[in-house]
């Protein structure tokens, strides 16, 4: 039979407890409300254990739990555990460093009226929806748990360390990632010889299927078009920017458009700003 003892409570949902001489994370419903140091957990009331797997990771979670509010600390465990429900996957376990970290790090600006912005919030919101999702759920439990007022933009900052902790990347590749398809848009936003409407429906499609496009190319699986040669006859103004947003995109991702999917971009481009 396993036995966990209490070593430190974070809140009454998330606890710090020893388990074969090895630091444990538990996560649960009420397991630490009356718990006490040195106390053995009833296990009716675990709901998650997090195992730190490398002397390193214990090393700086110990880092963490020193330097950061046990509030924070704590906060940041019980959004891994509704994340990993929500994603119905578990997290990389450097997400549990990273995100109080972070958290931390926002709330220090805070105090000190830093303004936190975040330019790619909606293109964020589009390229990662169900991690963003989360974070705006992770947003509202900080503000309303610690009593602070994060902006909305701070979801966006959440939202990449949940996708980095999905993907095993580190935080900036996402962002690069995304900074990369914003320039895309500014880029046909430009061509187009207007502004965009970043919450129109158009402007999602658009930004959603240069996306997947992007993922089709890098694996090898584009799309035949058989509406190519239609789309190059009677869109030839939209099939010409879309050559230009293709050789912009290669650039940034250094991947190789085909034709075939050129055609599908002056198809959006065509209905991009009418709704």
């Amino acid at each position: 039979m396993e036995n966990y003892t209490v070593k430190k409570v974070l809140n009454n949902n998330v606890i710090i407890a020893n388990w074969r001489e090895e630091d444990a994370i538990l996560v649960g419903k009420g397991i630490g409300f009356n718990s006490k140091k040195g106390e053995v957990l009833s296990k009716d009331k675990i709901e998650k254990v997090y195992i730190k797997t490398t002397s390193k990771m214990s090393e700086n979670y110990n880092k963490v739990l020193d330097n950061i509010d046990n509030k924070i600390v704590g906060i940041s465990e019980e959004i891994i555990n509704f994340s990993e429900k929500a994603l119905n996957t578990k997290l990389n376990e450097g997400v549990h460093i990273s995100l109080p970290d972070h958290i931390n790090f926002a709330l220090r600006r805070i105090e000190k009226g830093i303004n936190i912005e975040n330019p790619f919030l909606e293109e964020l919101g589009i390229i990662y929806p169900k991690e963003y999702e989360i974070a705006m759920k992770a947003l509202k439990m900080i503000n309303e748990r610690l009593k602070v007022n994060l902006p909305k933009d701070e979801a966006g900052f959440i939202c990449l360390h949940i996708r980095a902790g999905i993907t095993k990347q580190q935080v900036s590749e996402s962002l690069a990632y995304t900074k990369k398809i914003s320039k895309v848009m500014e880029l046909i936003s430009k061509l187009k010889g207007k502004p965009l409407d970043k919450n129109s429906l158009s402007y999602v499609r658009t930004l959603t299927h240069l996306n997947f496009m992007i993922e089709r190319v890098k694996e090898d699986k584009t799309i035949k078009n058989e509406l190519l040669d239609s789309i190059k006859e009677e869109m030839k103004s939209e099939f010409g920017i879309a050559i230009k947003v293709a050789m912009l995109i290669e650039k940034l991702f250094e991947i190789k458009i085909p034709e075939d999917e050129i055609g599908y971009i002056a198809l959006h481009l065509k209905r991009i700003g009418q709704y």
